[in-house]
């Protein structure tokens, strides 16, 4: 709130789930300070997705998604969304029409097509990243598990108020150091896919300190707690049983 009063910003852009901390942001309550300051809010939901939140509802002012994720679900096409309440979705509508901002006919039949699931996939790829992380939390070569459903997850109760389920994305920190050890054990999956995208129907493993976060120093990605030790899951739809019994038989390769 001091922030935001010091630097007077025209808006303000959040996560509702950041990547790849997995940081739950209180919408409602960021959404009094940036009217207070007179900022607007933007919200980016691709890792909430409309199933888990609706922040539109919550004062946000436009929400964003990347539709290439969780809402096609499928990781056969490249989309966004922009979606607006007023005073901003005339405006959102006029930049669109004036830039040319339109999907194409087949991509919007295929992110059509998977929406209709997104309640189906959400629920399971939820489900899942919640057995995942109890399990990894119990493994003696994981140091720490991110994931809001555990009680040691910092925003554990703001997720439980503001989160309709906890999530499809869980991330972790080896026990060995460096990122050695993180290849070594992304190299070792078998059924785990190795790719930088996230929300699909399979399970995808990523090192975020060579992927998602590459282009920060690594004493900046160290400040934010994106080690080299660090790996990031988008969990698919798989039995959970066959998921965790391949991150077991790769993290008893380290």
């Amino acid at each position: 709130e001091k922030k935001v009063a010091e630097l007077e910003p025209r808006a303000v852009v959040v996560e509702t789930i950041s990547n790849p901390l997995l940081r739950v942001a209180d919408i409602a309550e960021i959404s009094k300070i940036t009217r207070a300051a007179g900022a607007a809010l933007i919200v980016d939901n691709t890792f909430g997705t409309p199933y888990l939140q609706r922040p539109l509802e919550l004062g946000a002012d436009i929400v964003v998604h990347s539709a290439t994720k969780y809402i096609s679900g499928h990781g056969d096409l490249t989309a966004g969304v922009v979606a607006a309440g007023p005073p901003y979705a005339a405006a959102v509508e006029q930049l669109r029409k004036l830039v040319g901002g339109v999907l194409g006919p087949f991509e919007a039949w295929l992110a059509h097509r998977g929406l209709k699931t997104l309640p189906l996939r959400m629920g399971r790829q939820c489900e899942n990243a919640r057995e995942i992380a109890s399990s990894l939390a119990s493994h003696p070569k994981v140091a720490k598990v991110n994931h809001p459903s555990l009680g040691a997850h910092p925003d554990h109760a703001t997720a439980g108020r503001v989160l309709s389920d906890t999530g499809g994305l869980v991330s972790f920190e080896l026990a060995a150091e460096g990122r050695e050890a993180a290849f070594a054990f992304l190299n070792a999956l078998q059924l785990c896919v190795k790719a930088p995208s996230l929300g699909d129907i399979y399970t995808l493993a990523i090192h975020p300190a060579t992927s998602s976060h590459r282009e920060l120093s690594p004493s900046r990605r160290e400040r934010l707690g994106v080690g080299e030790n660090l790996v990031r899951l988008s969990v698919g739809i798989e039995h959970p049983q066959d998921i965790v019994s391949d991150l077991e038989q790769a993290l008893d390769r380290l």
